[in-house]
């Protein structure tokens, strides 16, 4: 058997503090300067040419990176643009500059003065102005131009954005927040022209200008998104590569047919590789590069807490009983999973494994979880069994794991009736909270406390399911504002075992991160817990004499 090339990613705590900046920041002392600039990581010399080629399992809805929240617009439109900060995904995910050359924090956390490089332009051949990043600011905060996941946790503490001159933008809080430089480095928080989204349709190619390393080239729907070389990029040198593509294929066989034939440089970024797929790598393709690392997505069971039967916690308590995590991680994703809590199991932010395997939904024994369920079921007056609308998203990576569930609910007395649904039927029902319950991946697009926790309070936009506890809104507050990563820590357990008993939505498991791609790939970053999402735009990705598979 042939070796394979094989990226194993651990997620030590001390590293993990390295992704929260604006935390150490603060701790250190306010009024600093922070200045990102990213060291080159490549020990060979990096080659120009080549395209890069990966799939995507279907077309993204529209061109505005603001208001899409899926990485099936994030990644190909991602190099489009850049943020103010960035993620150094060569360096365990640190924030360094982007469009901000460096920053300073100053009023006890509630200003932050971004200083902004100069001569960058747009594709146009535009200058990008503080102008700019003050529109796309407001543009992320507003409701009606952007997703909930990005305005529940800008919004509350966004109170605006003013330009000193053309390249000094002071960026003024509500109050204080750990989290919102870490929401700004993400793959949506993209600097856009001012004025974009009012002069242009999202659905318009035309939307797509940026001042990112690549430039939109073409878009068939159902077929791919190409993007070339940005030839006057304002990083020197950068990208190596010519261009990408992203091809749409919904089936996860053709996916790896097309890899194995080398019409594929990679499976996808941090997506589309299963474990007997490996296998077959590791057996019969030496120049095979197999990536496993952490991921910062989760199979969801989200149910409608205002409306019966969620509305009574017992029901709620018997779904999470009668749910066999482990069977549904080998049926799913063929073991490359693990359970967890509310927040991602590889951040230090939730609990202890040996004290979430104490709740009952964790328990080994599910012969007397079943049991449970079926008491508390009979309890809520639900004993003669309870039928289900399952509004369930379109796609082999999500339908198993329900077929799992659905099997596991059966056994209780609960009758899952499955409503298969494209991405953007699926994000349309959610909003308007036309569903007893859905089921689909959810996210983050950075291992933030804060964009975990925000889709549970009372009053965010993303809070799709309608809980609601004034208790657990006041401990999100509190972490929100804490820049100790230990006193956050205790906050955000305190919210752990809080959610764990009152069950607002299920988690099957989180999902383990894992791709292939050839080996002729060079400087390819270590995975991380949101890759899917910030991967580095290709920047310093170049592939050996030209050729990228």
């Amino acid at each position: 058997m042939c070796p394979i090339l094989l990226h194993r990613v651990r997620y030590p705590v001390a590293l993990l503090w390295a992704h929260f900046t604006l935390a150490s920041l603060l701790i250190v002392g306010l009024g600093l300067t922070v200045i990102g600039e990213s060291p080159a990581h490549a020990a060979e010399q990096p080659e120009q040419g080549g395209i890069i080629i990966w799939a995507v399992h279907e077309s993204m809805p529209d061109f505005d990176i603001h208001y899409e929240s899926s990485y099936i617009a994030a990644q190909p439109l991602g190099p489009i643009y850049n943020g103010l900060v960035t993620q150094d995904v060569y360096n365990n995910g640190k924030i360094i500059g982007d469009l901000a050359e460096r920053w300073e924090v100053g009023e006890e956390g509630k200003r932050i003065t971004f200083f902004l490089r100069r001569g960058v332009k747009f594709h146009d051949g535009s200058d990008f102005t503080c102008a700019d990043a003050q529109y796309s600011l407001d543009k992320l905060a507003d409701p009606k131009r952007a997703h909930p996941t990005f305005v529940g946790v800008l919004s509350p503490v966004y109170e605006k954005s003013t330009c000193t001159d053309d390249f000094t933008l002071v960026l003024s809080l509500k109050q204080p927040s750990a989290a919102i430089v870490t929401l700004l480095s993400g793959a949506h928080a993209v600097m856009m022209k001012k004025g974009i989204a009012e002069s242009v349709n999202r659905n318009d190619p035309k939307f797509l200008m940026g001042t990112g390393p690549f430039k939109f080239k073409s878009y068939t729907p159902g077929v791919d998104f190409q993007a070339e070389r940005n030839q006057n990029y304002w990083k020197p040198g950068q990208p190596y590569i010519q261009g990408y593509r992203a091809v749409v294929m919904a089936d996860l066989t053709k996916i790896f047919a097309s890899f194995r034939a080398r019409q594929l440089t990679m499976t996808g970024i941090g997506r589309h590789l299963e474990r007997p797929e490996a296998e077959i790598l590791k057996r019969d393709f030496p120049d095979a590069v197999v990536a496993i690392g952490p991921r910062a997505t989760w199979d969801n069971f989200v149910m409608n807490v205002r409306k019966p039967p969620f509305n009574d916690v017992r029901v709620r308590k018997a779904i999470a009983l009668a749910t066999d995590r482990e069977k549904m991680i080998e049926i799913a994703v063929e073991g490359w999973g693990v359970p967890g809590g509310y927040i991602g199991p590889h951040t230090p932010y939730g609990l202890p494994p040996e004290e979430l395997q104490k709740y009952p939904q964790f328990g080994a024994d599910m012969k007397k979880r079943e049991a449970e369920a079926k008491r508390l079921l009979a309890e809520a007056g639900y004993g003669k069994g309870l039928d289900v609308q399952l509004m369930l998203r379109r796609g082999p990576l999500y339908e198993r794991g329900a077929l799992s569930r659905q099997d596991d609910l059966k056994k209780v007395g609960i009758n899952l009736k499955l409503d298969l649904v494209d991405t953007a039927t699926n994000l349309d029902r959610q909003k308007n909270g036309d569903f007893q319950v859905y089921t689909a991946p959810s996210s983050v697009h950075m291992d933030d406390p804060d964009l975990y926790y925000a889709r549970f309070t009372c009053q965010a936009v993303s809070n799709y399911g309608k809980y609601c506890h004034p208790e657990f809104d006041k401990l999100f507050e509190e972490q929100s504002r804490t820049f100790d990563d230990g006193k956050r820590a205790e906050i955000t357990r305190q919210m752990e075992r809080m959610l764990l008993e009152e069950i607002p939505d299920d988690r099957g498991y989180y999902w383990k991160s894992s791709m292939g791609y050839w080996n002729r790939v060079k400087n390819w970053p270590p995975l991380l817990g949101t890759t899917v999402y910030n991967y580095g735009k290709f920047g310093q990705v170049w592939c050996q004499g030209a050729q990228c598979m």
